[in-house]
């Protein structure tokens, strides 16, 4: 098995960008030799008409002549939309051409992600990735690549024009370009920081943004607001200060840098004055001069303008390397799934952020029997869960599956071996059918209906007017949790992996639903090697083996009867859940009478 990464992630940004320039270089080769072209001939009728005002000054022009300069400057005008019609379109077409290739490049990546980099990195920052780090540059590349180059084209062809008439001019002319590039560098100096720190925002904001709209339905029915949403109000302040702080420092620099391109006629006027007394140029010539000059370094605004769209683009190409450099895994020959499957913790140890989240854990879920993990909140019940699903490797220590390193397992060999139900059920806009289906698409029709009615999704289903066939919204906003967590322990089910770890999959159940559902689960799976982190646990009393974790730490495994007798924290654990649910309201009326 390969490590899913190639050449390319150790390409620099330009390399990069070449590299996925590479097969458009036609039709952008097109665009790049026009845009110049362009650029030139609307230049073509300032020259014609100084020409023409400096002829009737020296009283050398004739009336036949107007009417031929006049067609002149129309043919350069024709000439202009022309060639920047033709630019435009080359590239536009290269523009459209490369981000159906990137997207679909994009979308094979993340197929071939490493699960740990998934979990590594949030919606919001792969969104960002996808589509607006990828339309940046397409959009670059069909507007601002032809602009761009028309804009440094332009400044250059009137300064060789006044070098042909004389090169004092042509000095004068461009005399404020040093130092409005000195004020540009101190501008961007210390800037890059900034951007980055920006773009991160960004992203983080479009994360917290979809865990907003998500959620809003919920903020809504209890009569809360954005300033409720604490993390939301945490990173627009941070947006906030960060764009407040960039217009501080840039806004100085900036003003300069417009202030000096625009000054040139400060030095180009008495020079151009300087040179026609001492009849070194002619009038005609000095109007020509003034002409372009007046307007000379105004395109130079726009390569400015663009220079800080290209640090973010180069921002985003830096962002798409490492998705880009994943390549389809190549897993050795398969192996067959086996029949049953055993899992071994030895000594792992496992931090976040610097923070230890487990500790020296070891334990093992013997083949064909049921593991319940128990624990108060942040125990590190659910990292142990993403440890097995291969969501994270381990800071330390081994994982053994079946004897074999956990890690030494392919995509799809762990996919077919092991499958990870969690509390968060995610289903695809799309039919129950089809979402239940995700877990073995081959699936026959019989085996979907086993794995629904195992998973007591057969119920609520019967009372649908179009069963199965029933549409549901992204997310399942349709369905309760309850039922979105049945429709995800179906789709479990029916991948029929050895190794099924249920993630307080039944957290929205009710408590008999729950009960008749670990009830078929093991009458339909006898040999199915289960792990299960409940949060009732009257669900796991009678597991083949509890495991009790406190901060990271593995402090006494057994079962049921030893544990309530000999671990303190299973016992209160235990009484706890018991209190909850015999408390009264009056003396000798239950929860459970007073509600009905």
């Amino acid at each position: 098995m390969t490590d899913g990464t190639n050449d390319q992630n150790g390409l620099s940004v330009p390399a990069l960008l070449v590299s996925l320039l590479s097969p458009e270089k036609v039709w952008l080769g097109l665009a790049v030799a026009l845009a110049p072209l362009a650029a030139l001939a609307d230049l073509l009728p300032y020259a014609i008409l100084s020409y023409s005002v400096g002829a009737v000054l020296s009283g050398q022009g004739r009336p036949d002549d107007l009417v031929l300069l006049a067609g002149l400057v129309g043919a350069a005008l024709v000439l202009k939309y022309l060639f920047y019609s033709l630019a435009y379109y080359f590239s536009h077409v290269a523009a459209f051409r490369l981000l159906a290739d990137i997207r679909q490049t994009l979308v094979r990546r993340l197929a071939a992600a490493p699960m740990n980099w998934l979990y590594r990195n949030s919606s919001g920052h792969l969104k960002k990735i996808v589509v607006q780090d990828v339309e940046r540059l397409e959009q670059f590349i069909a507007h601002h690549t032809v602009e761009c180059l028309a804009a440094a084209s332009s400044p250059l062809f009137v300064a060789l024009v006044l070098a042909w008439i004389d090169w004092r001019l042509a000095a004068a002319a461009v005399l404020t370009v040093p130092l409005a590039a000195l004020a540009q560098a101190a501008l961007m100096r210390g800037l890059g920081p900034r951007i980055e720190a920006y773009s991160r925002a960004i992203g983080d904001l479009n994360g917290a943004s979809v865990e907003y709209v998500r959620n809003a339905p919920v903020m809504k029915a209890f009569g809360l607001n954005a300033h409720s949403f604490q993390r939301m109000r945490d990173l627009l302040t941070r947006y906030h200060d960060l764009i407040t702080a960039m217009t501080r420092q840039t806004v100085p620099g900036w003003s300069v840098f417009m202030v000096l391109l625009g000054a040139n006629l400060v030095f180009l006027l008495p020079v151009s004055l300087w040179l026609v007394r001492q009849g070194t140029i002619s009038p005609a010539e000095t109007i020509l001069a003034l002409t372009l000059g007046s307007f000379m370094l105004k395109p130079l605004f726009k390569v400015a303008h663009f220079s800080s769209e290209i640090r973010e683009i180069a921002a985003g190409l830096r962002r798409l390397a490492p998705l880009l450099a994943f390549a389809p895994s190549q897993d050795s020959a398969a192996r067959e799934t086996p029949p049953t499957l055993w899992l071994s913790f030895r000594h792992v140890s496992f931090a976040f952020e610097s923070r230890p989240v487990l500790k020296d854990v070891s334990f093992t879920l013997v083949a064909g029997t049921v593991t319940a993990l128990v624990g108060p909140s942040g125990a590190g019940k659910s990292t142990i869960a993403h440890l097995i699903g291969g969501l994270a490797p381990p800071g330390s220590g081994d994982i053994l599956v079946n004897g074999m390193p956990l890690s030494g397992l392919g995509d799809a060999e762990r996919g077919a071996w092991i499958t990870v139900a969690a509390q968060d059920a995610f289903l695809f806009r799309g039919t129950l059918l089809e979402n239940v289906r995700l877990g073995r698409p081959d699936a026959t029709d019989e085996d979907v209906h086993r794995a629904a009615r195992i998973a007591q999704v057969a119920d609520f289903v019967a009372t649908l007017p179009d069963g199965f066939a029933t549409m549901v919204g992204e997310q399942g906003t349709r369905l309760s949790g309850g039922e979105r967590q049945r429709i995800a322990i179906a789709r479990a089910l029916l991948t029929d992996a050895p190794l099924l770890v249920l993630d307080e999959a039944t957290a929205f159940a009710d408590s008999r639903t729950e009960r008749r559902f670990y009830q078929s689960l093991r009458e339909a799976y006898p040999d199915k090697t289960l792990l299960i982190i409940a949060h009732r646990l009257t669900s796991i009393e009678h597991a083949d083996q509890i495991l009790v974790l406190k901060d990271g730490e593995l402090v006494d495994c057994g079962r049921h009867e030893s544990l309530i007798s000999r671990c303190s924290l299973y016992h209160t654990l235990w009484q706890r859940q018991f209190d909850s649910e015999t408390w009264t309201i009056r003396p000798g009326e239950t929860a459970d009478a007073a509600l009905s």
